[in-house]
């Protein structure tokens, strides 16, 4: 193969890992960023550019909600309750414990624990459910739901949890849910309902997806780029020693949730016998009921940043750590999922030959 043809095959395989990993990508980058020049992150965050990105994500997540995607999964009640059950009320729970954490600071044990009361994430779990062919619609119903549900729930979950945690720093729900119902509800419903009545708003959103969400993407990476400015700028610094352990609590939370939810699906026997859409079914629930969703957890966190005893930027830390952790290691379980399915039909066709 010449050269030229090498180089080029190089490139597009190096373009089409950006695009495949593009949030992840990003969201390092701007930690970097973040961390190496802070100047810009800074003068940033003072001119309110935080609500305006928070506000962009959320319309964006609401223009691509497909309401008859999620009214076909409703059938799968148990499944359903199962879901909401386990994102909103018992992986939760895991805060008691992240707070009792030696991480380093009081701040990077409180993000941690903030990022483990959220809902599941808004894309990553659909998307990749819709890669090894599961239950793409129970998936995406399971998002939207606790997305909203959990604006409602979330406050008081938070509340009680944390104080129950003996955590320094005291919440009221009252507050922080007027305040989620503004920075994430409004403009989801704004979105939604541009999709649903503006003529030709859905089209031009299906056509365009990609490039909205690599827009989504770009919008959300702006936030922890501006929190870990704002929190270099105020010389408060996060060692190695306690980075290295926030990714491995981080990396043990994502894990105790996976184990958890795939016991569960199984004991309780959701999607009955064992089969290969009932596959699909709990796959779909081990997925999205054990991630949790970056951007509201820092949405979250600047609304407390008034109550932490530190700067918010060093609590978004491990919420964005816990995120690109979770997003790796799913990676690699529906890579073994497929190449599970793919050992299963070869031995069925050896079977049948």
């Amino acid at each position: 193969m010449p050269n030229d043809d090498r180089a080029q095959t190089g490139l597009q395989k190096a373009l089409s890992f950006i695009q495949a990993q593009f949030l992840p990508l990003a969201l390092l980058a701007a930690m970097i960023v973040g961390y190496l020049f802070p100047g810009p992150g800074l003068r940033a965050a003072d001119a309110g550019l935080q609500s305006l990105t928070t506000t962009g994500i959320f319309i964006i997540s609401g223009l691509g909600l497909r309401r008859g995607e999620a009214l076909r999964a409703l059938s799968a009640w148990g499944a359903i309750l199962y879901g909401f059950a386990s994102i909103l009320f018992i992986t939760p729970l895991a805060a008691l414990a992240v707070l009792r954490l030696p991480l380093g600071s009081p701040e990077l044990a409180f993000g941690l624990a903030v990022f483990c009361c959220m809902p599941t994430t808004l894309s990553s779990g659909v998307s990749l459910t819709q890669a090894f062919g599961g239950n793409a619609a129970l998936a995406l119903l399971l998002t939207v739901g606790t997305n909203l549900v959990g604006i409602f729930t979330m406050p008081f979950m938070l509340c009680w949890l944390l104080g129950a945690g003996n955590s320094a720093v005291s919440l009221t729900p009252g507050p922080l849910l007027r305040s989620l119902m503004r920075t994430i509800l409004a403009p989801l419903l704004v979105g939604a309902a541009a999709r649903a009545f503006v003529p030709g708003v859905a089209g031009q959103v299906d056509k365009n997806k990609k490039a909205l969400a690599l827009l989504s993407a770009c919008l959300l990476a702006l936030v922890p780029w501006m929190q870990i400015s704002r929190a270099v700028s105020s010389t408060v610094d996060v060692s190695l020693t306690a980075l290295a352990k926030v990714v491995a609590a981080g990396v043990a939370v994502h894990l105790v949730y996976l184990a958890f939810n795939s016991a569960a699906v199984q004991l309780l026997r959701i999607g009955g016998p064992p089969g290969k859409e009932s596959a699909g079914e709990r796959r779909a629930l081990i997925l999205v009921g054990s991630q949790k969703t970056l951007p509201i957890a820092v949405t979250v966190l600047g609304q407390l940043g008034s109550v932490l005893p530190g700067p918010v930027g060093i609590a978004v830390v491990p919420c964005v750590v816990s995120h690109l952790s979770q997003i790796l290691i799913d990676s690699f379980l529906v890579s073994h999922w497929l190449r599970q399915d793919a050992d299963s039909q070869q031995e069925l066709k050896g079977r049948t030959a």
